[in-house]
């Protein structure tokens, strides 16, 4: 069967219509567990902060007029009526002539509208304090609401929270944030070679690595991977498994079963449980031509390539932008870099490529790129690569000293 293939910006397309975004709701979080989510909805203040008129100096809460004209030589005499514990109500009033005792974040007796520093002041024993230096009214203060007000938007809708974020909502009282839901990939590995991790490597196996590598680029864009573990290269047995995960998902990826062989049965699976069923059955890139994306119940099921290159490839193109959306974020990861190419690199016309580079910056100050050699299938090409260069399916390579946009990793 040939594969009837779409490029890029048509399956992006495609994938917007059918999956727009976030359709899970929402859920509410602890504060500790906030950070890294995203604000569901306008986060206000219920309450005015500060609650109290406070002083931002140590020093003596006054009338601010009882202060005008005061100097080193003619210093004003008011009487101390008392002090004010941190943390506590004065329970006094500051009348005519008089003033009170005030720490750093105390709060000012009633009557009070200004602090003078406590080194413009000079306690004369028998109650009797000389203020050295005028204040004008409300000076050394913060007044109440001030910093925030009652009913004042604090955070917006879509904020991604970050721990100074954290701080705002306990300063506005809240043990408690709505944000959007996770979303929840299950990711199935199928294939008769494939052996999980940690397990013995018997003759003709290889250890699994799109289940991992996979969930890890799940968790980097903000959803939950679920691993369903590996399926042997069976219908009934890949059909029950995928079943079972839209049960438990709002996304599904096949690993190893999108290719045209007469062994991988993801696509008439996809059909077989539902309309739409296939909306793509072969992007125009490579690596990860045979890429299938489906629609089963209204959640994306999409078959990845085996080859764990060309898996990485197809997620970082299509599946994170989609997982992203889901979780609220922007779907863009990284801003690319632009770097110049190390050497010269052919590029068969009629695909987008997406070539795995080396970035590091050269002795010139600029960023460079160096093209990771290896064969399709060798896992070497991802542990030597930091970046990807997207070559238009049109242009026919790089140049060596040609200045290319390179998708960081």
């Amino acid at each position: 069967m040939l594969l009837k293939v779409k490029d890029v910006k048509e399956v992006l397309a495609i994938m917007g219509e059918h999956f727009p975004g976030n359709t899970e709701g929402c859920e509410k979080v602890g504060l500790l567990d906030a950070v890294g989510r995203i604000a569901a909805a306008d986060i206000r203040a219920a309450v005015d902060v500060p609650g109290f008129d406070k002083s931002v100096v140590d020093g003596y809460a006054v009338k601010a007029r009882d202060t005008f004209g005061a100097s080193d030589s003619l210093p004003a005499l008011l009487e101390k009526a008392g002090e004010v514990l941190i943390g506590k109500d004065a329970g006094f009033e500051i009348k005519e002539g008089g003033c009170a005792y005030v720490p750093t974040g105390g709060m000012l007796p009633p009557g009070s509208d200004a602090v003078v520093m406590v080194e413009d002041t000079e306690d004369l024993g028998s109650g009797t304090i000389a203020v050295y230096r005028p204040v004008g009214p409300w000076q050394n203060t913060i007044r109440r609401g001030e910093d925030i007000s009652a009913g004042q938007v604090v955070l917006k809708s879509g904020t991604r929270l970050k721990p100074h974020h954290v701080g705002v909502m306990a300063g506005i009282g809240l043990e408690w944030v709505e944000v959007i839901r996770k979303p929840r990939v299950s990711i199935i590995s199928t294939g008769d070679e494939l052996i999980r991790p940690g397990k013995e490597l018997r003759p003709g196996g290889i250890w699994d690595i799109n289940s991992y590598s996979l969930a890890a680029a799940v968790l980097e864009d903000g959803g939950i991977p679920l691993l369903g573990g590996i399926i042997r290269d069976d219908r009934s047995a890949i059909r029950e498994k995928i079943e079972e995960a839209l049960e438990d998902s709002d996304l599904v990826l096949v690993s190893g079963g999108s290719s045209a062989g007469t062994r991988d049965y993801t696509a008439a699976i996809i059909n077989d449980l539902g309309k739409p069923g296939i909306l793509v059955h072969g992007i125009s890139i490579k690596p990860g031509k045979p890429t299938i994306i489906g629609s089963v119940r209204g959640k994306p099921v999409i078959g990845m390539p085996g080859q764990p290159v060309s898996s990485l490839v197809v997620y970082r193109v299509v599946v994170s932008p989609l997982i992203r959306r889901m979780a609220g974020l922007d779907e863009r990861q990284k801003e690319p870099v632009k770097a110049v190419c190390d050497e010269n690199y052919y590029s068969a016309p009629g695909r987008e490529e997406y070539l795995m580079v080396m970035v590091y910056r050269g002795e010139d100050g600029k960023l460079h790129a160096r093209p990771v050699p290896g064969k399709s299938g060798m896992i070497t090409t991802m542990s030597g690569a930091n970046g990807m260069i997207v070559i238009p399916k049109n242009k026919e390579g790089l140049y060596k000293d040609e200045e290319a946009e390179v998708i960081l990793l």
